[in-house]
């Protein structure tokens, strides 16, 4: 994002779940808002948010085909996703999590709970995205050390030949025989 904010997708069929969650992370966050699935995954690509929130329940896409598609593309696979759902059995949340959800939360939510999590996806997330900075940086360290060796190696084998052959032909007494 360019102000600089991280951002939430909240995706939920129900208005007022996403003006509860707005109130919630609103202040903290930009906040980006689908109604349906299909909508969900275009604002993901365009806007690549740093977690999403997602309902289970929805018309024509439910949240666990939701999160299969986002996990299959390489712009979102990435992106945290955090269900929240009025459904609250054990076996839909291993399913969610199974599919790759970060985390599940069920309704009606706390909010600091949800605030929270929130902020621990998203610190999550800026660590990993920190390792793999350092992570490249040492590799291109290293990569610049190996060619500047290399490149070391190859000039100055044929410089120390260039050398010695102008200090014989000059007649120098700088070069070292050997007998």
């Amino acid at each position: 994002m360019g102000t600089g904010r991280h951002s939430v997708l909240i995706v939920d069929d129900e208005r007022m779940n996403i003006i509860k969650l707005t109130g919630i992370l609103g202040k903290d966050y930009a906040i980006y808002a689908a109604k349906n699935g299909a909508d969900a995954l275009e604002i993901a690509e365009t806007r690549a948010p740093d977690v999403i929130l997602l309902d289970v329940i929805m018309p024509d896409i439910d949240g666990y085909q939701v999160l299969t598609l986002l996990k299959g593309k390489a712009a979102t696979k990435d992106i945290p996703v955090i269900f929240v759902t009025a459904v609250d059995d054990p076996e839909s949340e291993e399913m969610g999590l199974s599919l790759g959800a970060s985390d599940y939360i069920t309704k009606p939510f706390r909010p600091m709970s949800v605030l929270f999590r929130v902020r621990n996806q998203i610190a999550a997330v800026r660590q990993a995205r920190l390792s793999m900075e350092r992570e490249s940086q040492e590799r291109g360290a290293r990569a610049r050390e190996r060619f500047i060796t290399q490149v070391s190696y190859e000039l100055r084998n044929p410089l120390n030949a260039i050398i010695g052959t102008i200090a014989i032909g000059l007649g120098s007494d700088d070069v070292e025989r050997k007998n």
